[in-house]
């Protein structure tokens, strides 16, 4: 007869029985899910590594100027009688700026004239007479001194009247007006500025080991950030005649046709120079595992990726060249490479 006593000492017995038994229902199960993960292939993205062309190219930062800029000051001392232009005007050659008062100049000129005619008709009288009768030849020769001084003195007026009027020396954008109608001028004062910007001139240094590879007319490419999108074409048009003994590089300068105006004097220029063009195996700068000095890429073969050291040629917008631990056609891993180590296994997406 089943008591109530018996029933207690079996119940330890029976809960020992169920914690058991789920162990080992728990076990292979849980063993299986990790042998499963330990097989699943970690997902990557690839390229292929291919023989392109590559430019070599030198890259450096320079200080965009104008192809010519100047001060706009005067010549002369006066006050300011009219201003025809206003901040930022484009103006050409010879175009007509600033009138300074003149009224005292115009006389002198008029002057100058009447007396440069009158000495004139005195020498004229006095070589009629020269022929005709015995004219001391004396006189003949400090007549034509005072024309020829007055001749001078009427040059030197007629210039002084032209520099009342400031004209522009080129063609060019003016800066910001500095001046108003009734100011006193000098030769001191800065009226404004003007900057030829048709050609925009960036200077930027290059390393001398370089020098022998360097000629005027090579390509350069120059960016700025007003513009990331758009990539501006020129020319070098200079390369200095000396080293620079302290950073061991040349300057150089490139120019810029600049028809659209978008480019302005002082911006910082990224410049490109590209000195030769070769064969090369080209893989994408993501790809590339810096480690110390040395850099690495992530192979997949057979499904397995394998860290192998590489050698970089070069660099080029984005883009490495590779001289040494690839070869034409190997698949490398260029997204999720910090998901995997060497002997990991990988699927390429898509």
């Amino acid at each position: 007869m089943y008591s109530r006593q018996s029933g207690r000492a079996l119940f330890p017995f029976i809960i020992t029985l169920l914690v058991i038994f789920s162990v080992y229902l728990y076990l292979p199960a849980s063993q299986g899910k990790q042998a499963d993960f330990s097989q699943m292939a970690t997902q990557v993205s690839a390229h292929t590594v291919t023989s392109q062309e590559n430019a070599v190219m030198i890259e450096a930062i320079g200080s965009a100027r104008a192809n010519q800029a100047v001060y706009i000051t005067s010549a002369q001392s006066d006050y300011v009688t009219n201003i025809f232009f206003e901040d930022g005007d484009l103006v050409s050659k010879g175009q007509k700026l600033v009138q300074l008062q003149s009224q005292q100049e115009q006389i002198a000129v008029k002057e100058l004239n009447i007396n440069l005619r009158e000495e004139k008709r005195q020498l004229d009288r006095l070589t009629e007479l020269s022929r005709s009768q015995s004219t001391a030849k004396s006189l003949l020769e400090e007549q034509l001194s005072r024309v020829d001084a007055t001749q001078a003195q009427l040059e030197s007026a007629k210039t002084k009247l032209a520099e009342m009027t400031i004209t522009a020396p080129f063609s060019g954008m003016l800066g910001k007006r500095e001046i108003s109608i009734g100011a006193y001028v000098n030769n001191s004062s800065i009226i404004t500025t003007l900057d030829d910007i048709s050609i925009i001139k960036v200077d930027f240094k290059v390393p001398e080991k370089y020098l022998a590879q360097l000629a005027t007319g090579m390509k350069v490419l120059t960016q700025n950030d007003a513009y990331p999108d758009q990539t501006f074409i020129g020319k070098v048009t200079h390369i200095s005649s000396r080293i620079d003994s302290v950073t061991r590089s040349v300057e150089v300068t490139a120019s810029f046709a600049n028809n659209s105006g978008l480019l302005r004097p002082g911006m910082l220029l990224k410049t490109a120079l590209e000195l030769s063009s070769n064969q090369a195996l080209m893989v994408p700068e993501k790809a590339i595992i810096p480690l110390q000095d040395k850099h690495y890429v992530f192979q997949i073969l057979d499904g397995v990726a394998n860290r192998i050291e590489v050698h970089i040629a070069g660099r080029n917008n984005g883009w490495v060249a590779v001289d040494e631990g690839l070869t034409d056609g190997e698949q490398i891993i260029t997204e999720g490479l910090i998901k995997i180590r060497s002997g990991s296994k990988v699927s390429v997406k898509g």
